[in-house]
C-alpha cells in the first residue's frame, strides 16, 4: 500500500536513511527505528490497511533495535536461522532502492505518445497492395542458398588483353601498303581480322592526314 508521500515502508524507510546520509549497508537501526517511529507520529488519518504495513516495519525495527541494544544469551540463538535479520532487511532496502533508481531512470526515457510520435497506419486500398511474390518459404530458401553460393565463388578476374598492333605500328603498316600506290580504306580494312584493328587503322589514317603524312579523298559527300 502507499500514502500519498510514500509508495510504502520501504520507500519511507529509504528515505529516512538518505536523509540520514549513511550507507544503505551500513544501516544503523537504533537512530533509524527512532526517525522511523517518529515519522508514524506524523502521518495522520492514514487507512487501517496502509497503516498495517508502515506498522509491520515499525515493529521489525523495534524487535532488531532491542536485539542490538539487549545483550543475548547462547541459548536465544536460533541454529536454523542462517541470515541475520538485520542484513535480511538491509538486503530488502538495497535491492528496493536499486529497482527504485531502474524505474527512475525508465521515466526519463522518451516516451511513445507522450514525447515521441510515430505517423499512424495509412489504409491501403487492395488495388494498391503490393504484390506478393508467388515463392513458399523453401522458395525463398533456395534463393538465399544461391546466393550465398554466389558470394562463395572466387571474383572474377578482369583480363586484359595486348593490342596486336600499336597506333604507330599500325601507322607504319598503312604506309607499306600505300608504297605501291593509293588504295581505298575499305580495302586496307579488309585485310585485318579484328575489328579492333580496324578500329586503330581508321585512327591511324586520321592521325597520319592530320600531321599530312598521307593525303585522303572521298569521292562524295560523307562517302
Amino acid at each position: 500500500m502507499r500514502t500519498r508521500e510514500f509508495d510504502g515502508p520501504l520507500e519511507l524507510l529509504l528515505y529516512l536513511v538518505r536523509r540520514q546520509g549513511i550507507d544503505v549497508r551500513a544501516l544503523q537501526v537504533a537512530p533509524i527505528t527512532d526517525a522511523y517511529l517518529a515519522q508514524l507520529e506524523l502521518m495522520q488519518a492514514l487507512d487501517l490497511d496502509t497503516a498495517g504495513e508502515f506498522l509491520v516495519m515499525a515493529a521489525t525495527l523495534c524487535w532488531l533495535k532491542s536485539r542490538e541494544l539487549l545483550p543475548q544469551r547462547s541459548d536465544d540463538v536460533d541454529e536454523e536461522e542462517e541470515e541475520d535479520p538485520r542484513e535480511r532487511l538491509i538486503r530488502r532496502l538495497v535491492d528496493y532502492e536499486r529497482y527504485r533508481e531502474a524505474s527512475e531512470r525508465l521515466g526519463q526515457l522518451p516516451m511513445l505518445g507522450r514525447d515521441t510520435f510515430a505517423r499512424p497506419a495509412v489504409p491501403l486500398d487492395p488495388s494498391e497492395r503490393p504484390v506478393e511474390p508467388g515463392v513458399d518459404a523453401m522458395g525463398l530458401l533456395e534463393i538465399f542458398y544461391g546466393v550465398l553460393q554466389r558470394h562463395s565463388e572466387p571474383p572474377v578476374v578482369h583480363e586484359v588483353e595486348l593490342e596486336p598492333y600499336s597506333l604507330r605500328e599500325m601507322a607504319g603498316w598503312i604506309l607499306d601498303r600505300l608504297e605501291s600506290g593509293p588504295r581505298s580504306l575499305s580495302d586496307l580494312l579488309s585485310q585485318l581480322e579484328h575489328r579492333l584493328d580496324r578500329v586503330v587503322a581508321f585512327l591511324a589514317s586520321l592521325e597520319m592526314a592530320r600531321l599530312q603524312l598521307i593525303d585522303i579523298q572521298q569521292s562524295h559527300h560523307l562517302a
